[in-house]
């Protein structure tokens, strides 16, 4: 709409002054008119978001073994590849799993040698993706809560969210079990838990499945509130999911404050499939898929 108007105010513009005859007063100010509007223009246009699933390196970490050991030559090296593959998506702010209260950490350690930094995907990923972009710093946009995948302990209908994650886990388990003694790179593991249908697959067993288990009980209920135990799958899928609208809320008040057109959002993989469908049905951002920069 607003490149209808660019174009036709231009038109207008040229039919009423003869190109050989333009002034250099009309110049400046036709100069104006399409920068004011291809700003505006800009403006109207989505924002630009991608997730990236990971899973948390420094729990997998084994300095002696040189494929689980995350700072050795080789994977470093491996990092350095994706780092210049997500470069392509060229994000003008990164966001990571931290919380917004973390965020004076986050500027302190990223001022320091990558080295002297830590294993976390934050850092190795993160830190290293900003600075080949040249930003200032990554942001936090976590909202931590301690809720387990084992939480439900039992209920009816339980055996049938029991076996959704047991496969989920011994799928995660062979996955990362292959990309852990060397089988796949760093690229090519986040390729394969990032794919659509294994997102789809952590998001139905967390915010689908779970509702099926009535009349059960969690493992534990302190901290957590009032449980109505008659619907205890319907309470777990809130528990997650009252989680990822904080994180949600998080990332619409900083993209807010920084006007980012732009953002790689770095996040465990189970958090992908909710905070996308979110970010879907809002009209102010357009989701990419991020397997079009690792495969």
């Amino acid at each position: 709409m607003l490149l209808t108007v660019w174009f036709n105010t231009s038109v207008k513009i040229f039919n009423i002054y003869n190109i050989n005859q333009i002034t250099m007063h009309t110049y400046k100010i036709f100069a104006i008119l399409i920068f004011c509007s291809w700003d505006l223009f800009s403006q109207d246009r989505p924002t630009q978001i991608a997730f990236l699933g990971t899973l948390h390196f420094k729990q997998f970490h084994n300095e002696a073994i040189e494929t689980q050991n995350f700072l050795s030559e080789r994977r470093q090296l491996e990092f350095e590849a994706l780092a210049k593959k997500l470069a392509v998506f060229n994000p003008n702010v990164i966001y990571v799993e931290r919380e917004p209260s973390y965020q004076k950490d986050l500027d302190s350690l990223y001022k320091l040698p990558l080295s002297k930094t830590g294993i976390s995907e934050v850092y190795q990923i993160g830190f290293r993706m900003a600075r080949r972009l040249n930003h200032q710093t990554v942001y936090g946009v976590d909202h931590y809560e301690s809720i387990s995948q084992n939480l439900i302990e039992s209920g009816d209908n339980y055996e049938e969210f029991r076996t959704a994650l047991k496969s989920f886990q011994n799928l995660g388990r062979e996955i990362t079990k292959q990309f852990l003694s060397g089988e796949l790179t760093i690229q090519a593991f986040l390729a394969e838990i990032n794919r659509k249908d294994r997102i789809e697959m952590s998001h139905r067993l967390f915010f689908n499945t779970p509702a099926y288990v009535t009349n059960g009980r969690f493992s534990r209920e302190e901290g957590l509130g009032l449980i109505d135990n008659r619907f205890i799958g319907s309470e777990f899928i809130s528990l997650f999911y009252n989680r990822n609208l904080k994180i949600y809320s998080n990332i619409l008040n900083k993209q807010s404050q920084d006007k980012a057109n732009r953002i790689l959002i770095i996040v465990g993989q189970t958090h992908v499939g909710v905070l996308q469908s979110l970010f879907e049905l809002n009209t102010k951002f357009e989701v990419t898929d991020i397997n079009t920069f690792l495969e």
